[in-house]
């Protein structure tokens, strides 16, 4: 449009100056010291016309001929760019078929010329790690580090989590450093902390809490899993009842009905031979929140009468009667109690509902303690064939 508006008003402007000379042609005179030239108005005008136009053209060529080497410049590196976004993209796709090695070279093909070449070079160590070409993993993260040294903190992120794919201290190692660097970066600080816990670090984790809590790191909910994880994890590593009970005493009152903290202290407890109290402690735990690990643990107790812990157990069939864990430890307390028949009908059910090794165990055991040698083996066998369907 621009251009038909242009050309039309250089038309107008044509015809007008031709219409007003046919009239009026006139004489122009120029004097430069003794010289006097005289021409027409016309063929002055015309004359300039030209002269403009030539000078507009020479003076337009030799601007691009000025402009021509940074064209070509541009025009290389828009190819180059073309170029690696392609190698990216070839990369992305193979990627998704599960073809690490053409992905891995596709993306590093295009690394140096792409404007994202750090995503490339962090992707093809990602590659490379997939194959276990962990020599290769390390140069693209060196040659990403080269490149991009400003991006020391996202390099590292990167490092850490391929790290802990295959050597998990060493990349605990490393988010530590990064944490040293950078105490209050928030992604580093949440990634150590689920290494940390992974790790069973509860020591460092819980020297780490109330930095955790003071930041944004993790949001409320994982504030309080992360929470439960470690007190559960401190009361597992005790080496005493007296420590235990030490521990236990610590944690407030919300805490200890986590059935996650609660089954683990409860564990312990069980393992260390101090059952006084446990009973008691499942019974109220699982009226407020059922539980399978407590529900697991309370078939294992043996202080007490078993029929009595029996009696409170098929109460919560109410509820769960189709849940194999409440089966199995109705089971076990029947068989305690010498109710063989009840016993081994609650662990055949529960078989039925979910085969489980323990299960099998629990029901050869009861037939054993029935005499029932040639059950029992009978029993042993189904529990090996299960363990080899699972393998």
């Amino acid at each position: 449009m621009k251009l038909v508006v242009t050309w039309t008003l250089a038309l107008l402007i044509t015809t007008a100056l031709a219409t007003l000379m046919l009239y009026d042609n006139g004489i122009v005179s120029m004097a430069w010291g003794g010289w006097i030239v005289e021409t027409s108005l016309s063929f002055f005008v015309g004359g300039f016309l030209v002269l403009f136009i030539a000078a507009y053209f020479a003076v337009n060529f030799i601007i691009k001929i000025w402009r021509f080497p940074r064209y070509w410049r541009n025009r290389s590196q828009m190819r180059r760019y073309s170029k690696a976004q392609g190698a990216m993209t070839e990369g992305m796709i193979a990627l998704e078929y599960g073809e690490w090695y053409k992905a891995e070279k596709a993306l590093i093909r295009g690394a140096k010329q792409s404007e994202a070449g750090l995503i490339n070079y962090l992707s093809a160590a990602k590659m490379a790690q997939n194959q276990n070409a962990f020599d290769r993993r390390d140069k693209y993260l060196q040659q990403a580090r080269d490149a991009y040294p400003q991006e020391y903190m996202l390099i590292g992120l990167v490092e850490a989590r391929l790290l802990l794919e295959q050597a998990p201290w060493e990349g605990l190692a490393l988010l530590q450093a990064l944490h040293e660097q950078e105490p209050k970066h928030e992604t580093v600080l949440a990634e150590f902390c689920k290494v940390l816990v992974q790790l069973q670090q509860w020591d460092e984790l819980e020297r780490l809490m109330p930095l955790i809590r003071a930041s944004k790191a993790l949001v409320r909910d994982e504030l309080w899993s992360l929470q439960r994880e470690l007190w559960a994890g401190k009361l597992s590593q005790t080496k005493d009842v007296d420590a235990l009970d030490h521990l236990w005493h610590q944690l407030s009152s919300k805490e200890q009905q986590e059935p996650v903290i609660l089954a683990e202290y409860v564990e312990q407890r069980i393992g260390f031979g101090e059952e006084v109290g446990v009973a008691e402690l499942i019974e109220k735990a699982l009226k407020r929140q059922w539980d399978n690990r407590l529900c697991h643990q309370f078939g294992r107790l043996t202080l007490g009468p078993a029929f009595e812990l029996l009696k409170k157990a098929e109460k919560w069939s109410k509820s769960q009667s189709e849940n194999p864990i409440l089966l199995l430890t109705l089971g076990r307390l029947a068989c305690r109690s010498q109710m063989w028949a009840m016993g081994k009908s609650y662990l055949k059910q529960s078989l039925r509902i979910e085969p489980q090794l323990e299960t099998f165990h629990a029901l050869a055991r009861c037939f054993e303690a029935e005499g029932q040698e040639s059950e029992a083996a009978l029993v042993y066998k189904q529990a090996i064939e299960q363990l080899q369907q699972k393998n």
